[in-house]
């Protein structure tokens, strides 16, 4: 699971959509597997990733914790404007 990891970060900027998807998907599948690396992993990225990318990887979330990561998302996107 350490490479799904290391890949989505390398991945996390692409400027195709469809790899912020495929990013995200991977990121919650690897979250099932390992859900402390995944919390790590959106401490530290939630803020800046593709918004599309932070949703599939929140979707095994409760709502508190998935609000919580798209509220640092949020905060990022009202300081940049």
């Amino acid at each position: 699971m350490e490479d799904a990891f290391k890949l989505a970060e390398i991945m996390l900027h692409d400027k195709e959509d469809l790899i912020h998807k495929a990013n995200g998907w991977a990121l919650r599948f690897a979250g099932d597997k390992d859900r402390k690396k995944l919390l790590h992993f959106l401490d530290k990225h939630a803020a800046t990733m593709p918004r599309v990318t932070l949703r599939y990887a929140l979707e095994h979330f409760d709502k508190k914790l998935r609000d919580h990561y798209m509220s640092l998302k949020d905060k990022q996107q009202g300081e940049r404007l």
